[in-house]
């Protein structure tokens, strides 16, 4: 910029203006600053993340296969059967299952003459399956139906008994 001097109140003008120019630039610098760091002001807060994670099982009842023995001769050995039982339960849940039941064919017409019968886990008829923890079925859940057998056999010479229809309820309970 090129200055010329005209007289010295001019002089004396331009240096007022200048100097006011100066504050005022001085006072926008600063002005701005402030403003832009209030602008720049940050606010935080916590939260939780949650999850809850459940297991289920689940006999699936419209699915379970009774046992049903036939219809025999009386004095008849070796009468044996299975039925089924599907099971519903979240993926490597632990479980157990207990039937409970007396274990004896009750005679519909007298409910005192009685066929005993013995239900198992295997087809061997070697692992009894019951209600007490040691006869309880174990197993863990897939995430999918699974479908166990229930092997049942009449204990032999229990069969020399009036004719008649004889039954039994047992009742199914899985634990998780």
């Amino acid at each position: 910029m090129v200055y010329i001097i005209v007289s010295k109140s001019r002089e004396i003008f331009e240096g007022k203006v200048m100097r006011k120019m100066k504050y005022f630039l001085s006072f926008i610098i600063l002005f701005s600053t402030i403003a832009y760091t209030q602008k720049n002001e940050k606010s935080s807060s916590d939260f939780n993340v949650q999850l809850t994670i459940t297991e289920r099982c689940e006999i699936q009842s419209n699915q379970t296969q009774s046992i049903d023995f036939g219809s025999i001769q009386r004095s008849t050995n070796n009468v044996a059967s299975s039925g089924s039982l599907n099971v519903s339960c979240t993926q490597d849940t632990p479980y157990s299952i207990a039937l409970h039941g007396d274990k004896t064919l009750k005679n519909v017409q007298d409910s005192s003459i009685q066929v005993p019968y013995q239900l198992y886990q295997d087809a061997g008829f070697k692992t009894v399956w019951g209600s007490s923890s040691q006869e309880n079925f174990t197993s863990t859940g897939t995430g999918a139906d699974q479908s166990f057998r229930i092997w049942a056999k009449i204990n032999e010479g229990a069969t020399n008994v009036p004719a008649g229809v004889y039954n039994d309820t047992v009742i199914a309970t899985i634990t998780y």
